[in-house]
């Protein structure tokens, strides 16, 4: 008899620890994106942007890969993402990223900020995905329009 109340007091201790995780993010759509956005930044630190593409949002993924040359000439020794700030029901986020990173052509280090903003695609995928502005990150770090 003790043996089972004790039983079903610590089933209980369980379930409700395991109910608070998920009220506090129940689809895990944070874990989610900061997962995504971690892989995305540590692609593109790598100078990988064909792999990094898979994470852009498919209307910008040509611009984007229009880049991967001129990205080469660049090398990213290290950044720093801020926590994600949500938005539309969790399903849009901004995260503020800085690279520090340096042109091939200049070995001056300059710290970049770029401000990703995620969204989270509708459908069967349920897939982050950012709309990211290399162009941008070019011009800071080489100083060229």
């Amino acid at each position: 008899m003790r043996l089972a109340v004790v039983s079903t007091l610590a089933m209980a201790i369980f379930a409700a620890i395991g109910c608070a995780g998920t009220f506090s993010n129940p689809s895990g759509k944070q874990n989610a994106l900061e997962e995504s956005q971690r892989r995305y930044t540590e692609l593109v630190r790598w100078g990988q942007i064909e792999r990094a593409s898979a994470f852009v949002d498919p209307e910008l993924q040509d611009e984007y890969l229009d880049h991967a040359t001129a990205i080469q000439g660049i090398r990213f020794t290290d950044f720093e993402s801020g926590p994600p700030r949500f938005g539309d029901g969790n399903n849009s986020a901004s995260v503020t990223v800085v690279y520090h990173a340096f042109s091939l052509s200049t070995l001056v280090e300059k710290r970049i900020r770029e401000n990703q903003e995620w969204y989270r695609e509708t459908g069967p995928t349920n897939q982050w995905r950012v709309r990211p502005n290399l162009r941008q990150i070019l011009s800071d770090v080489t100083g060229s329009q």
